[in-house]
């Protein structure tokens, strides 16, 4: 399964999600957006135009928050995928995450706006980045995954 993901868009309305991102969703069977979109209107954007699984973050709406859980747990391909925003410090942010999520295979989480990938322990931990540079002038950067019988694949990839 080919999987999008996003996180920190940071956007009052869908107009700034960059085109080629957009096009990636296309080609997926799945867009995870792990919170902070910020406006509703993105939000529903994505969700008439893609199959997409997504939480809320900090930064969220009052609209959003009550649309989206704060965590999610779904089963893709066999393995167990928890999917939460983050809080805090970046620093250790991987561990906080996994510590709050009941025992998964993939964690996907946002919050630092920094690109992340690797295992701790059996968990495959995988941070997208963000896709708005809103804060720290960072790179935009989203993510790809791709889930299999016996495979976990990532890729981190600039806008």
């Amino acid at each position: 399964m080919r999987i999008v993901v996003i996180s920190d868009t940071h956007l009052e309305t869908p107009d700034g999600l960059p085109p080629e991102v957009l096009g990636q969703m296309e080609q997926s069977d799945l867009v995870v957006h792990c919170g902070d979109f910020v406006g509703p209107s993105v939000l529903h954007f994505l969700s008439a135009r893609f199959k997409l699984e997504a939480v809320q973050g900090n930064m969220d709406s009052a609209e959003i928050r009550s649309e989206l859980p704060r965590q999610r747990i779904l089963e893709i391909e066999g393995k167990k995928v928890g999917i939460v925003h983050g809080w805090g410090s970046p620093f250790h942010l991987a561990e906080r995450v996994i510590k709050e999520l009941p025992p998964v295979d993939i964690v996907l989480f946002g919050h630092s706006h920094v690109p992340l990938q690797h295992s701790i322990g059996a968990t495959y931990v995988f941070n997208p980045g963000t896709l708005s540079a809103f804060a720290l002038k960072l790179k935009r950067t989203y993510g790809i995954l791709e889930v299999g019988p016996g495979r976990i694949h990532g890729v981190i990839r600039p806008v």
